[in-house]
């Protein structure tokens, strides 16, 4: 990645002055299943990058402190967005609670929108998420690589991962239900999309 050092520069001088009549931003991105939200800590709308189009929309939400501990845990924080209006509990309801959404926390100044850089970019993962007539309140921990599946899936003899009828299974029939196995993708004459690893030798499960 570049660094771009005029960026850099514009938000230096920004930090560094004694008074200034900008104030710094918080952004917050959330991304879930195709869903995207786009809110400010801020009293009023704003578009940035400049010129692009994308709004971010007033709204409040607090940021809690990171925990540390010397067990080792995996550092978390939590996340709180109002609810008083019910609209994001009601995208929690729709998106079965949005665990493992990914949260983008970014930083810009207000006097300097145009500039398409944030000072701070951060990127994390929805581990867990509650919700009371006050606040949404998720927490948010790094999207380490040690705490994914890898690989992502299971080999199993007999069982498809795949939706019924999702574009990885490609059954566009009309016949059903199917019950994931082998012998009924055989039945509902889809068996070339089969998602299991029939030979695989021995038990159902591969390890």
């Amino acid at each position: 990645m570049e660094l771009d050092l005029s960026a850099v520069a514009t938000y230096e001088i920004e930090k560094n002055k004694i008074a200034s009549t900008g104030a710094w931003l918080v952004l917050l991105e959330i991304l879930y299943e195709g869903l995207t939200i786009r809110i400010v800590n801020n009293t009023e709308d704003i578009e940035w990058p400049a010129g692009s189009g994308q709004i971010w929309y007033r709204f409040p939400f607090r940021l809690g402190e990171v925990s540390e501990d010397k067990a080792g845990e995996i550092p978390q924080f939590t996340l709180r967005v109002s609810n008083v209006h019910r609209t994001v509990g009601r995208y929690l309801e729709q998106y079965r609670g949005g665990t493992d959404a990914t949260a983008i926390i970014r930083v810009v100044h207000s006097k300097h929108l145009d500039n398409p850089k944030p000072v701070i970019e951060e990127y994390f993962q929805a581990k867990r998420a509650n919700v009371d007539a006050y606040w949404v309140t998720f927490t948010l921990g790094p999207d380490h690589n040690i705490v994914r599946r890898y690989p992502s899936r299971r080999y199993m003899k007999n069982f498809c991962p795949y939706g019924f009828g999702d574009i990885e299974c490609g059954y566009s029939g009309t016949g059903g239900p199917c019950n994931y196995t082998l012998k009924s993708c055989r039945q509902l004459g889809n068996s070339a999309r089969f998602g299991g690893e029939p030979g695989v030798p021995g038990l159902p499960t591969y390890i």
